[in-house]
């Protein structure tokens, strides 16, 4: 990329190494020529070379809202039957339809078996089971489960 092209204020993606990362440039260091940029995990970089810059990122438009139906869902029925649920919304599903603490293989086996969900992988439960303990660890009281023993989950 030239130089005169590299915008302050803009994403770009740029090469490190044998890779390429996304980094937003803050400012231009005329003591050292290079471009002082942010990566997406906030670290501070110096770009010197302008060949290392591989393009711009342009920001996604949000998608647009659609209307909801008037379909009355059943509680083993994804909200939308062309699309099924992630595996932690299914999960969430389940536990709020029996309303009671559940191992997560039971969980992913309701949640495979009635359809509203759709994992790959060989084993859904440890899939299932990463969802909700990651929820939980990140979003702590604000999430939607409780770890209520060893392997147990209930939906708040």
């Amino acid at each position: 990329m030239k130089a005169t092209s590299i915008q302050i204020g803009k994403t770009y993606e740029v090469k490190a190494g044998c890779n390429t990362t996304t980094v937003k440039v803050k400012s231009f260091n005329p003591k050292t020529g290079s471009w002082v940029c942010e990566t997406q995990n906030g670290k501070t970089v110096n770009v010197k070379d302008s060949a290392r810059f591989v393009r711009e990122i342009v920001p996604k438009k949000p998608p647009t809202a659609k209307p909801v139906s008037g379909k009355i869902v059943t509680k083993t029925e994804p909200v939308n039957s062309d699309k099924p649920l992630s595996g932690v919304d299914a999960a969430y599903q389940v536990l709020k339809d029996t309303g009671k603490p559940m191992k997560v293989k039971e969980i992913a086996e309701i949640a495979l078996a009635s359809g509203i969900c759709k994992l790959k992988g060989a084993t859904p439960e440890f899939t299932i089971s990463a969802f909700l303990q990651r929820e939980i660890k990140d979003k702590g009281q604000d999430s939607r489960f409780i770890k209520t023993g060893r392997g147990l989950f209930a939906a708040k």
